[in-house]
């Protein structure tokens, strides 16, 4: 019997962990809104 030659299997590619635009808009937005907030209670 005849078994075909083994391969192993192809390799998922890996993710770029590049954040969206989104995400990025909200991690510089949501200090800078809270640190206003902070300062215009004073």
């Amino acid at each position: 019997m005849h078994y075909p030659r083994y391969r192993a299997a192809p390799r998922p590619r890996p993710v770029r962990h590049s954040m969206s635009p989104l995400t990025f808009v909200l991690l510089v937005t949501v200090p800078a809104v809270v640190a206003v907030a902070a300062l215009r209670a004073r």
